[in-house]
């Protein structure tokens, strides 16, 4: 089941570890095209400074969580948070809701929308997947739904085969993280073939 057209985004943990920088930079070299650089327990200097190795060589593969300042300075296309976020920047927007609901409120423009959880999280523990999250709605959607919660090597093949055109991946990826590339080559395998 080869899909070209399915994102694999893949979000940091939210604070930092050692060896980080370059767990993050074999992620990009193994041709993660969404990474989600998302660190409420880092401090802006901290986070500046990863964004200062990664940015020159990887910029337009970077989304910022919360920060259009730091995105707009170091030539990041893409922020991820409330859908007003960019406005009068240029910068594309994703963000994140819970339900198809708040899914079809959302307004166009959007790159994409997280939504979740899909599956049981593995980086939550007692984030529960909703089940009724996994089959897309009928209709046009305001955006592209990108599915989060749980996702991993077991649970991706559920997404394609129900349609979905993207995962965010978050727990399974850091749950070795010096594996974190191998692991991001084997959910590529599934999905590309």
């Amino acid at each position: 089941m080869m899909r070209t057209d399915f994102l694999i985004a893949v979000l940091t943990l939210p604070g930092s570890f050692p060896g980080e920088p370059e767990r993050l930079e074999d992620l990009l070299e193994a041709g993660l095209e969404r990474l989600h650089l998302r660190k409420p327990e880092m401090s802006l200097l901290e986070l500046e400074r990863l964004v200062s190795r990664l940015a020159p060589r990887w910029a337009s593969r970077l989304v910022l969580h919360y920060q259009p300042q730091l995105a707009l300075r170091y030539g990041i296309p893409q922020v991820h948070g409330p859908v007003n976020m960019g406005e009068g920047t240029g910068l594309r927007v994703s963000t994140s809701v819970h339900n198809w609901a708040e899914f079809a409120a959302l307004p166009d423009g959007l790159e994409y929308a997280f939504i979740s959880p899909l599956f049981d999280s593995i980086s939550k523990r007692g984030y529960l997947a909703n089940a009724g999250l996994l089959t897309l709605p009928g209709g046009v959607l305001p955006c592209r739904p990108i599915g989060l919660g749980g996702v991993g090597v077991g649970t991706i093949g559920e997404l394609l085969g129900n349609g979905w055109t993207g995962a965010a991946v978050l727990g399974w990826i850091w749950e070795e993280p010096g594996k974190a590339a191998e692991r991001f080559l084997q959910l590529k395998r599934v999905v590309h073939g």
